[in-house]
């Protein structure tokens, strides 16, 4: 079996939500005990292991521990193993994350370490997926290469060179409550979108939310409650919603369920006002020669609570984006404001980083992304760091459909330690 796929089975295993990475942290001590290789654990979760065969300056090699769990069915993840499948062209599972974003990444540089003489620090950060804390307090200055390699892409023979900065947004939203005038209460309910990664397939794929909003805004309704999402960096892919109404309502749908039930009497005072608020906001992508350079995801909404993950690769598009969405706010009774930031990076085409990883894959080329990664704090505490994107191909991250091609991870490994050899030289 390919060393890679054999690793990232067993990481599979691991338990590695955000905040709970203490079990993948174990698995690569040992991993580095084992073969007597130099490791520093801070107390934010994050690992740095060192293999040193020379004098020469390393090569950085980055991935994140954590994972996004996402299922049909509550799969309980804490407790079962991911039951991942292998065909003769992926890797998958069924109803449930596979966690290749970034499990991979973590299986690549554990085989580095295995095959390679060459010098590597090997850099394993927390918590990636809900607030990069771990890449925020890393000590960069434990860090003695100047050439960093991310594996914490999607598209197989690509090098990113150009992220995109992400801003946390949080929309409160003022709600009056009063006694409805209608007579019946009905349960809507969307499920079973495909959802996904709100980067890299936000051009691609349904908001179960905004499809929800667009349903009740035709329909004759008061609405009690309206809740869907569950990240701001995923796209939903469910949503439900409570009103009353007195017409005869009948939607026959895929993916939509629709019921009577317990009749309540407290609606929201303007549901129009409400959903307008929703359906209203500025549009959500902007593009430049025909690619994504700003857009933002309404993630979650629990009635009076919408967050939203803008990311945007020109900053000055991104304020004008955020100034219409705040001021749109005057209109529709709620309040904005920016939770947290992520920057991004940027390294030039013509550096020696880039021109070995082309040099070492005829077929790579070089693109922007519309992703947002954690490599851009530690861009910003060592100015000097050159930083580039690789990874093999993964299909629909952060959905219950997410599964990475084998044929790209074997050519991306085979591409991984050509480059870094070239790097150590």
């Amino acid at each position: 079996m390919n060393t890679t796929i054999k690793y990232f089975k067993e990481i599979t295993k691991i338990y590695r939500e955000s905040k709970h990475e203490e079990k993948i942290v174990k698995y690569l001590i040992d991993f580095a005990k084992k073969r007597n290789l130099q490791y520093i654990k801070d107390k934010y979760n994050n690992i740095l292991i060192t293999k040193t065969s020379s004098d020469k300056a390393p090569v950085i090699l980055q991935a994140h521990l954590d994972m996004v769990y996402v299922s049909n069915n509550d799969f309980d993840f804490k407790n079962k193993e991911i039951p991942i499948k292998i065909n003769k062209e992926y890797i998958y599972t069924y109803g449930t994350t596979l966690g290749a974003d970034d499990g991979i990444g973590i299986a690549l540089i554990l085989t580095m370490l295995d095959k390679t003489k060459a010098n590597i620090e090997a850099l394993f950060t927390a918590s990636e997926e809900i607030d990069m804390n771990g890449a925020k307090k890393f000590d960069g200055s434990l860090l003695k290469g100047k050439y960093l390699i991310n594996l914490d892409g999607f598209n197989k023979n690509i090098i990113i060179n150009d992220t995109a900065a992400f801003y946390d947004i949080e929309i409160n939203k003022k709600i009056d409550k009063k006694k409805s005038k209608y007579h019946n209460t009905y349960k809507i309910e969307i499920s079973g979108l495909p959802g996904g990664h709100s980067g890299a397939d936000i051009v691609k794929k349904d908001n179960a939310i905004i499809i929800l909003g667009k349903i009740l805004n035709k329909l004759n309704v008061e609405l009690i409650s309206f809740k869907g999402g569950t990240k701001n960096n995923v796209i939903p892919s469910s949503a439900i919603s409570y009103f009353n109404s007195d017409d005869d309502i009948n939607i026959n749908k895929k993916n939509i369920k629709l019921e009577k039930v317990k009749y309540q009497d407290i609606v929201i005072s303007n549901t129009k006002e409400y959903l307008e608020s929703i359906l209203n906001l500025p549009k959500n992508i902007y593009y430049k020669d025909d690619l994504v350079v700003t857009s933002y995801n309404l993630g979650v909404i629990n009635d009076n609570l919408f967050q939203i993950g803008l990311r945007s690769n020109n900053l000055k598009k991104a304020n004008i984006l955020i100034n219409r969405i705040k001021n749109n706010g005057e209109e529709y009774n709620y309040q904005m404001q920016i939770k947290d930031f992520e920057p991004s990076f940027h390294t030039r085409r013509n550096s020696k980083l880039i021109k070995v990883l082309q040099e070492c894959n005829k077929k790579a080329v070089i693109k922007m992304s519309h992703i947002t990664v954690e490599v851009g704090f530690l861009q910003n505490k060592r100015k000097d760091l050159k930083i580039a994107i690789i990874a093999p191909e993964i299909e629909f991250a952060h959905s219950t459909n997410e599964r990475v091609n084998i044929k790209s991870i074997i050519t991306t490994e085979k591409w991984l330690q050509k480059a870094i050899e070239k790097l150590n030289n």
